[in-house]
């Protein structure tokens, strides 16, 4: 029953340390992508008439695909503490 406990536990913080690295790749991309976004507002503040062009180019070519929380399936979930 002790070595149960311990491969239960083991399987935990493997889990645990599966999610810490998922959650840091997505906040990684999100400060990517809040960086580029607030490149964006400051070239459009400081030159809004060369910006328009810009515009119809990101709509056509985005940089970046939309990334959702609910993609990520969380392992702690699954086991009670």
């Amino acid at each position: 029953m002790l070595k149960n406990n311990v491969s239960d536990h083991k399987l935990n913080v493997e889990a645990i340390i599966k999610n810490i690295n998922t959650i840091s790749l997505e906040l990684k991309k999100m400060k990517e992508l809040s960086q580029l976004l607030l490149c964006d507002l400051t070239l459009h503040f400081n030159n809004p008439e060369k910006t328009e062009d810009l515009n119809e180019t990101e709509k056509n070519n985005p940089l970046f695909e939309k990334s959702e929380l609910s993609d990520v399936s969380l392992a702690f979930n699954s086991f009670s503490v």
